[in-house]
């Protein structure tokens, strides 16, 4: 039996200090939500209505949820999740203007649109609060789904997978093979050994959410 494992990881409580000057926000920026877990940007950009918007992996939160950025906790709540897609593990933030500067390149992770998920055995990268920016050759493409030796742990989910500057995929897990337990988080980029990286193909993503017609149609990248 194949399934996927979330990637999401808790957080203690703590207080979120004032708003601050806007801050830069892209994808591969980690997010702490409601104040209780962390979880990572897949992309920044401006929806049908112009709104400013950010996507994420819809198991790292809840609608209404607050969000946060977890390197700049002095910006404060930088927007909100409005939209969970149904069937989709996928979430969209309505960022504050005021507080939100969007940026192409956060780290080595540089996104300047939306491409198509590459063939089995062509490399992907991706960028992720926890394990930052690691890549890998892609094993197994299925519908929507994908599977690449790409080294990913908790708190990666919502990561964009990026080939040759194209925003592909987002995170969502890792493969399990026989059940709970089964997934092996990356340590260390430098030891091979854990479970591949599951992701959803972006076209996918953004062809659900133009249909939905809710904040976060017709999505598209700064």
């Amino acid at each position: 039996m194949i399934a996927i494992g979330a990637a999401a990881v808790a957080l203690s409580p703590a207080a979120v200090a004032h708003a601050a000057p806007a801050a830069a926000v892209g994808g591969g920026s980690g997010i702490v939500i409601d104040n209780r877990s962390l979880c990572t940007v897949t992309a920044v950009g401006h929806d049908r209505g112009g709104r400013l918007v950010g996507l994420t992996a819809g198991h790292c939160g809840d609608v209404g949820d607050a969000v946060s950025l977890e390197r700049n906790r002095r910006a404060g709540t930088i927007g909100r999740i409005v939209t969970k897609s149904k069937g989709w593990d996928v979430a969209v933030i309505r960022l504050d203007p005021a507080r939100v500067r969007a940026v192409r390149t956060v780290g080595h992770a540089r996104i300047t649109g939306v491409g198509v998920y590459p063939q089995p055995f062509s490399n992907v990268c991706k960028a992720g609060r926890t394990t930052g920016f690691t890549c890998g050759p892609t094993l197994l493409v299925n519908g929507s789904r994908s599977y690449s030796y790409v080294c990913s742990a908790p708190g990666d989910s919502g990561g964009p997978i990026i080939e040759r500057g194209r925003v592909v995929g987002m995170l969502n897990g890792s493969l399990r093979l026989a059940g709970p337990g089964t997934s092996i988080a990356c340590v260390d980029p430098a030891l091979p050994v854990y479970t591949p990286m599951a992701a959803t193909k972006m076209t996918d993503i953004l062809r659900s959410l133009n249909a939905s017609g809710l904040v976060g149609a017709g999505f598209r990248t700064v």
